[in-house]
């Protein structure tokens, strides 16, 4: 008898070769990393079959928060082979480095004061204490331990920091000294960024002042390797802006008549902007500093001063630039009176570069315009309503959009508080209210219809304002990937009789009734359950525990249906958690059920039940605040689900 011999593998003769497989898993973690509106610029990008790096190019950047949403299912994939390990974890942290992302990855500390001139003598800055792969007290990623999934290279690290010095101390003698070398191409940096700390903020002032005089040319290429992020603030700052405004003044004619081209614009990486002003005083600010990514915390002058801030040149490319990739509006809870108007949102369609914007509007400032008839307001807030929702509709580079209301939750105890009185109101009065509610509503119906907009998330707070109508035509509408709705139940007033006990002898007035529309009833039944969505992520935010079991139910109904990949389910107050464990083991129990008489039916029926019983379905994330108590964390983990991939992000 021959004995048993050992079959050798000829990895020659495999079905699917190692690049095969490394270029379907290159696929998979770059939707699970890169984030997703940049996914299709990042397939353009692969199409394009050329080597040109473009250093502005973020579009296949991978992202720190998205590694720890899909740690899990990254894990699933590292577990199945070495090979596999090897790949991801290169293909991972080669992303980093490539991408010039060491810095968002890890923390440093900028405890070293050390001038450029320090670093640029040492040449350098790497100090193996400065660096942690740490991000919170759960988000922690093991960083060149035997296991981790990220592995660089001492040398890589050494050399990465080399090239990229970070400073905190920057004084006008280090720009100086940086523009001398640049221009004598002997800068051994490829990048330098710059905070720039409230101490030292009068340094950009002197640059600006510096670069008035020099070649906007050799400034302009200057600055894409000095980026800048500083802070400016209208209580703090504006000192510095009168006294640059005053010297240019003086050297204005004298430069004139030189005919030198003044470099006036001063670039920089991320701005922040805070305090009180009005429109002329940013569009002085805006004459001097360009950022790309600004924020604007208007939050910032809540107090005995007035709020009320003009966001008209922010959003206007002639005055903050058409370098504006971002623009993000900072409002705080005890700051309502601070919110962008929808007529300071007029320009948007004229940015070039702008894919993000995070604003607050007060829902009911512009219900109470269109509904109060008499004041002459009503037809010019109908207007800037309608020039807001075009332009944001029609700026072809936007992919982002998040809006926030100043009253979203607790709208309708203003409105009854502010267009309702104690006596009996007439009918007319609650007429106009629904209609100004119907009107609001269908203005901006164009923002979820339109099928030419490039907007791909939407974050909104619908303050209760928007009716079934604004949401008919989302079918239409092929862009929105992500939506967030919040406080999305739709608010009808009307009146009915109420036995009145107030007064002595009692009797009957008319009472303010509200109806409850589900919003999410609609998108759950004609949205999300359709093929013609384009919809693939959808965020809810839990306020009690009613609302948990309105959603699971729904989800029960719809589950076979849902074209959803993912579904989002946020939380404000950890005692829901108990309820929401409740209803997503029944949940998970009815799938089960589902599928087990599935399989127990013929196989005729089997396979003519296949779709109607498959689940789409593929993630449950939940995000809730970073609370103390372990239970709540451990019971979510205890879940055991073979249907969804559950992730937990923390606030």
């Amino acid at each position: 008898m021959s004995k048993n011999k050992k079959i050798k593998t000829d990895n020659n003769n495999k079905i699917f070769q190692d690049d095969i497989d490394f270029e379907i898993l290159r696929s998979i973690i770059n939707y699970l990393l890169i984030r997703k509106n940049n996914n299709n610029n990042n397939n353009n990008n692969n199409n394009n079959n050329n080597n040109n790096n473009n250093n502005n190019n973020t579009g296949n950047q991978y992202k720190i928060n998205k590694f720890y949403l899909n740690r899990n299912e990254i894990l699933n994939y590292i577990l199945v082979s070495k090979k596999w390990y090897n790949f991801i974890s290169l293909t991972i942290s080669n992303n980093i480095i490539n991408n010039k992302l060491l810095e968002h990855w890890l923390k440093i500390n900028y405890d070293d004061y050390k001038s450029f001139i320090e670093n640029y003598n040492n040449q350098n800055q790497y100090d193996k204490n400065n660096l942690i792969f740490y991000r919170g007290k759960r988000n922690k990623i093991s960083f060149n331990k035997k296991f981790s999934i990220i592995k660089i290279k001492e040398s890589i690290i050494k050399d990465y920091f080399k090239f990229n010095l970070f400073l905190n101390n920057f004084t006008i003698d280090d720009f100086k000294e940086i523009k001398m070398k640049f221009e004598n191409n002997q800068l051994i940096y490829n990048r330098i960024v710059v905070n720039v700390n409230v101490d030292t903020s009068f340094t950009l002032f002197e640059i600006a002042k510096y670069i008035s005089n020099e070649n906007s040319k050799i400034i302009s290429n200057l600055f894409k390797i000095l980026e800048l992020d500083y802070g400016f603030s209208f209580n703090n700052d504006d000192g510095y802006i009168r006294g640059y405004e005053e010297e240019e003044e003086e050297e204005e004619e004298e430069d004139d008549d030189k005919g030198n081209k003044k470099c006036t614009e001063l670039y920089l990486n991320n701005l922040t902007i805070s305090g009180n002003n009005d429109d002329e005083e940013t569009v002085k600010i805006f004459k001097i500093l360009k950022g790309k990514n600004i924020i604007y915390d208007g939050s910032y002058c809540c107090g005995d001063i007035s709020p009320y801030i003009n966001y008209s040149a922010l959003f206007d490319p002639d005055n903050s630039g058409r370098q504006v990739e971002s623009i993000k509006v900072i409002n705080e809870p005890e700051c309502d009176d601070d919110f962008v108007e929808a007529s300071h949102l007029t320009k948007v369609n004229q940015f070039e570069n702008l894919h993000s914007i995070t604003i607050p509007i007060n829902s009911f400032q512009i219900l109470s315009d269109i509904w109060n008839i008499e004041s002459g307001n009503s037809e010019l807030m109908k207007s800037e309503l309608n020039q807001m929702i075009n332009s944001i509709i029609t700026c072809k580079s936007l992919k982002n959009l998040t809006i926030s209301s100043v009253v979203g939750s607790t709208i309708n105890k203003t409105i009854h508080s502010s267009f309702f009185n104690c006596k009996s109101v007439p009918y007319h009065e609650t007429n106009k209210i629904n209609e100004s509610f119907e009107y609001f509503s269908n203005s901006f119906k164009p923002l979820f219809s339109e099928s030419n907009t490039s907007i791909e998330r939407i974050e909104f707070d619908c303050a209760s304002s928007f009716n079934i109508n604004t949401f008919s035509n989302l079918l239409n509408n092929k862009s929105i990937k992500y939506l967030y709705l919040y406080n999305s139940d739709f608010i009808v007033y009307s009146l009915k009789p109420k036995q009145s006990h107030g007064t002595r002898r009692g009797g009957v007035r008319n009472g303010i009734h509200k109806d409850t529309i589900s919003i999410n009833q609609y998108l759950f039944e004609n949205i999300f359950s359709s093929e013609l969505t384009s919809i693939r992520h959808y965020k809810i935010k839990f306020k009690d525990s009613n609302e948990i079991n309105f959603i699971f139910n729904l989800l029960l109904n719809n589950i076979f249906k849902l074209q959803l990949y993912s579904l989002i389910f946020e939380f404000d107050e950890k005692q829901l958690i108990t309820d929401f464990v409740k209803e997503y083991k029944n949940l998970i129990n009815y799938i089960s059920t589902q599928q087990q008489q599935k399989q127990q039916q013929q196989q005729q029926q089997q396979q003519q039940q296949q779709k109607s019983n498959n689940v789409n379905l593929k993630e449950i994330k939940i995000k809730i605040e970073n609370y103390d108590d372990e239970c709540f964390y451990q019971e979510l983990n205890n879940i055991k689900n073979p249907y969804f991939t559950t992730v937990i992000k923390l606030k």
